[in-house]
């Protein structure tokens, strides 16, 4: 989600688009699937909660920790924005962040009770994604889960946003000398990329029931174990396997696909 960080900005800001017709008036938010934001949800979740190492708060008590002898307006002005920026995400909150949402049904006498988006939202994430919060859930069954998700969604972009923020923050006061982290943990891979894996590899097959070798990379095959390789005479789509006997003379095996 963060490569188009334009379309994170904007749907953390709660976009609508209002369509006036003839037959009405119109109102649409157009949001990610929802397989999408449970992914970012699963992966920055853990920096909302505070027996995780990754909890915001301890990056923020160990940036100031490390500034605690740095008397500069800007780095000051920095930090407390970014502490501002972190103290807007609250799972417990009840104050509205973009809207409210009410419902009235044509036979009921009494709209339900107005819940904020915040509620939804972590409705969404500590109900339908992880945890399945019974509570949660029974507060805003009334509005279900497409409503959660909708709440959700923009809560989860503006987390990515805050997220990628602090990152450029430290990335920034490592470059004016204010801190010194190793660079090795901004070097490290934290996502796949390429999800096709395709590895040079020896490969070696035996008839079904065969007893599996000892789990060791050293261990010595036996003759019942054929290594699949490539012949000269092979076809495209067929397979050769080669071995050498208990004599040592080669024998050879095929399968087509």
């Amino acid at each position: 989600m963060y490569q188009d960080y334009e379309e994170l900005v904007r749907i953390g800001n709660v976009h609508f688009t209002i369509e006036i017709e003839a037959e009405g008036t119109w109102v649409t938010q157009r949001l990610p699937p929802e397989e999408v934001v449970e992914s970012a949800a699963a992966r920055v979740r853990p920096l909302l909660l505070n027996d995780e190492d990754s909890y915001h708060q301890n990056a923020l008590k160990a940036l100031g920790w490390m500034l605690r002898d740095i008397d500069d307006d800007e780095v000051n002005r920095v930090l407390n924005g970014l502490k501002k920026g972190w103290s807007e995400f609250d799972s417990k909150g009840r104050t509205a962040q973009a809207y409210t949402v009410q419902r009235q049904s044509i036979d009921a006498p009494e709209p339900t009770p107005s819940l904020a988006d915040n509620v939804l939202a972590f409705a969404w994430i500590y109900g339908d994604v992880v945890h399945a919060d019974r509570e949660r859930i029974a507060e805003t069954e009334q509005h279900g889960v497409r409503e959660r998700y909708r709440a959700a969604a923009p809560l989860v972009c503006r987390l990515i946003v805050q997220t990628a923020a602090t990152l450029h923050v430290i990335e920034w006061m490592m470059e004016k000398g204010l801190i010194s982290l190793p660079c090795r943990i901004f070097e490290q891979d934290v996502v796949v990329v390429d999800p096709i894996f395709r590895d040079k590899a020896e490969v070696y097959m035996a008839a079904g029931g065969t007893e599996m070798p000892p789990p060791d990379l050293l261990a010595k095959l036996g003759p019942e174990w054929l290594r699949l390789e490539a012949r000269e005479n092979d076809t495209a789509g067929s397979t050769s396997a080669e071995r050498s006997d208990a004599d040592g003379e080669p024998t050879t095996g095929s399968t087509n696909d």
